[in-house]
């Protein structure tokens, strides 16, 4: 049995594996500037962000240190604006990245994590079960 990394690392690698099996929707030209790579890590990473703007937080973390978040724990190469992420990833089923939420989810229930939250057969005995 493959033991899951679900560290934020493990994860991070396996979502970019996921990442890297789907196929860019655009055609190629002005429209491919930014990697569907760095969208979809992109807006990712903005759930990461301690201030309202995620860019403007990754240029100031740049300036005053030569790197950024988004280089350095995501990969990113360049840094889409939420409207650039929005217009890509409106291009993209979200049923391409369920192998992810699958691998987690996997990862979570082998060795048990989640029995605690198994609704058993009964309702009422799930509910007195809950509270």
């Amino acid at each position: 049995m493959e033991v899951k990394q679900l560290g934020f690392l493990g994860m991070l690698s396996y979502f970019q594996v996921v990442i890297a099996g789907i196929t860019d929707p655009r055609s190629a030209g002005n429209a491919t500037r930014y990697s569907l790579k760095d969208a979809i890590l992109g807006a990712f990473a903005a759930f990461f962000r301690p201030n309202e703007s995620f860019l403007e937080y990754q240029r100031q973390l740049n300036s005053r240190c030569g790197r950024d978040n988004a280089q350095s724990l995501f990969g990113l190469v360049n840094i889409p604006t939420v409207e650039q992420m929005r217009n890509i990833l409106d291009g993209i089923a979200a049923k391409h990245l369920f192998p992810w939420f699958r691998w987690i989810d996997q990862g979570l229930k082998e060795p048990g994590y989640l029995r605690g939250f198994e609704a058993s057969a009964s309702p009422a005995t799930a509910i007195c079960t809950i509270f």
